[in-house]
């Protein structure tokens, strides 16, 4: 697994995965995320359209530093995820706890303001 920060619009970061994230990847993901926010960087978006799966015993960890930013006026928006990526988010839990952006376009500022969160939807 691979992650690259790189600075996004609107004084967010933009971290870039790739790869297969199992547990111990989600743990770096959390690292990279904690780094960012001691930078007082609360808006981060997490690019997964190279991520070809991941360990759903994984995901609460990024739902608990999502539930983070947010108590700083941040969010954790999630681009590119696969339908199968998508599954394995409901399957764990997390349906709910992210918005998720379709387009690989930088965040817009109006998107991190606190929005209803439709429930993803499973795919067959």
């Amino acid at each position: 697994m691979r992650i690259q920060a790189i600075p996004a619009a609107d004084n967010s970061v933009r971290l870039e995965v790739n790869g297969m994230i199992n547990l111990q990847g989600f743990f770096q993901i959390e690292e990279a995320i904690l780094k960012i926010m001691k930078k007082n960087c609360f808006k981060l978006e997490l690019e997964m359209s190279g991520v070809k799966h991941m360990d759903y015993r994984g995901v609460e960890i990024l739902v608990k530093r999502a539930e983070r930013l947010r108590s700083y006026g941040g969010d954790l928006i999630l681009h590119g995820l696969s339908p199968y990526l998508i599954n394995i988010l409901q399957m764990a839990g997390a349906g709910e706890a992210f918005e998720i952006a379709s387009t690989r376009e930088p965040v817009q500022c109006d998107l991190f303001r606190r929005q209803e969160r439709k429930p993803l939807t499973a795919v067959a």
